[in-house]
């Protein structure tokens, strides 16, 4: 959808998970007008098998990517290390 960073993908599994099209405006795409969650579900309704296709690929990309292990600090630990050389530069 042009102009945000949501993409087809993200409101058709919305709509597949059960979700009406103003459901998905207020409580997950605010910054979207009805008419485009309409355009979206519509070119899901159409193109369901291929849209499914890639709603269970970006789910298995997700999966993959979160099962992989962390290799940056987590927000605490960077936390720890800035107090750290915070005392030792006092």
């Amino acid at each position: 959808m042009k102009g945000h960073r949501i993409r087809l993908i993200d409101v058709a599994a919305r709509y597949e998970e059960g979700h009406s099209a103003e459901t998905i405006l207020l409580d997950y795409y605010p910054t979207l007008k009805l008419s485009i969650v309409h355009k979206v579900i519509g070119f899901y309704l159409e193109n369901q098998s291929e849209v499914k296709a890639l709603i269970e690929h970006n789910t298995a990309e997700m999966q993959r990517l979160a099962a992989q292990p962390q290799t940056t600090p987590t927000y605490e630990q960077l936390r720890k290390r800035m107090d750290a050389l915070g005392r030792a530069a006092s």
